[in-house]
């Protein structure tokens, strides 16, 4: 049920004969918002374990060259990914589409967050 030039790339996919690849780093905090937004994500430490748990994480893990994440020699996979969830989760902030309780650690989208992740 698919396009007939697709026919053989869905046949690869499902046979594994082909390698399937994570494209969530490219428009991470707009995922970080939406899964704030649904309350999957409730605090920063929440963020970092969903990022640990995903796609992404593992494929990061087999295949590092194909990610150009801006790691440092010294710095490890799971370090690298906390500080670009903290960056998503700082601009989000920024542009006031995320609203963070210091004292309680909660996230919440602002009134433009859930506007953006209903939009995007």
């Amino acid at each position: 049920m698919c396009e007939t030039e697709l026919e053989y790339k869905y046949q690869s996919l499902a046979q594994g004969q082909s390698v399937l690849e994570s494209s969530l780093h490219i428009n991470l905090a707009e995922h970080i918002n939406s899964e704030i937004g649904l309350g999957t994500i409730s605090t920063v430490n929440t963020a970092k374990d969903w990022m640990h748990n995903s796609f992404l994480f593992q494929r990061i893990q087999q295949n590092p060259q194909r990610y150009a994440i801006g790691k440092q020699i010294e710095q490890t996979w799971e370090e690298r990914l906390s500080d670009i969830v903290n960056q998503s989760i700082a601009n989000l902030k920024a542009a006031e589409l995320v609203s963070h309780d210091e004292k309680s650690g909660e996230l919440c989208s602002t009134e433009y967050g859930i506007v953006m992740s209903k939009v995007s």
